[in-house]
This record gives C-alpha cells, structure tokens and sequence, in this order.
C-alpha cells in the first residue's frame, strides 16, 4: 500500500513540472518570434515582450498550486517517513482526494504551450502591422482564462473538502 503523503508528494511535483515544462516551450516558441521582430525593429521589442510573458505564467499557476497543498497538508518528510499533519491523518484516501484536488493545476499547464503558439502568431502579426497588437493581446488572454480557471478550481477543491 502507498502512505498517503505520496499521493500528495506527487500531486505538488506535477503541479510545478508540468506547468513548467509545457511554460518553457510556450515561452520559448514566442521568444523565438519576438527576438526576430526585436532584431528587425528594436522599437518593437517590449511590446513584443508581452507576448513572451504571458505562456510563462501557467508555471507560476502551477507554482502556487503546489505551494497551497504542501502548505494545507502539512507535508514533511521524519524519520517516520513522509508525514501528513494530524487532522488529515484519519480520513481515507485523503492523499488520492488532494491528488485529484490538484489534477486542475496541473493540466492547466498543457494551455501554455498552445499560448505560445497563439503568442507567436500575434507577434508576427504586430511585426507587420502594430496596430493588430491589442487583438493578438485578446486571442493570448482568451488561452490565459482557461489557465486561471485550473487554477481556481484547485482551489476550490481544495477549499470546499475542508483541505485548505
């Protein structure tokens, strides 16, 4: 049988690496862009900017998720091995409920790098014409909104079983 602070070891790692992974490709990918359109016309560059940004936050999404359920679980590892705090120690199955708790969080990150690939296309588009910039920021903030969502029902799920 797995303790129960597995589960929940693993649902705080997964929270930062797959919003991290899937934030670097999405960063990278429109970095790749913007740097193109900088070398091209360095006036251009902090707008550019923007759009390199925004793939990046679903890791900080991630970060806070993961950061939230050790913080309500009280996970730490003892020479008992890894440990829970004590109010959470009698419920079964606690550690797969915070696990499916965070499974939001961490498919949340998966959006980033379809950002990126929305970032980069605004950012071409800008290249050419700058005042397509306010509606490639909308299309890059339309992905954002379902990043924030995985977030918030993280959260919620979290809240609402009594964990956080």
């Amino acid at each position: 049988m797995v303790a129960e602070g597995v589960y929940v070891a693993l649902a705080a790692g997964l929270a930062v690496a797959i919003p991290g992974i899937f934030s670097a490709l999405g960063v990278g990918m429109t970095g790749v862009a913007a740097s193109a359109v900088a070398a091209e016309d360095p006036k251009k560059a902090y707008k550019a900017l923007f759009f390199v940004i925004m793939p990046g936050t679903q890791g900080i999404y991630g970060f806070v998720a993961a950061f939230l359920t050790v913080l309500a679980t009280g996970l730490s590892l003892s020479a008992a091995g890894i440990q829970l705090k004590s109010s959470l120690a009698g419920i079964p199955n606690i550690g797969l409920l915070v696990f499916m708790c965070a499974l939001p969080a961490v498919l949340q990150g998966i959006t980033s790098y379809f950002q990126g690939k929305v970032a980069s296309a605004a950012v071409s588009a800008f290249a050419k014409r700058p005042e397509v910039f306010a509606p490639g920021a909308m299309y890059v903030v339309a992905v954002e909104l379902y990043a924030i969502l995985g977030l918030l029902s993280s959260i919620l799920m979290l809240s609402l079983t009594g964990i956080l």
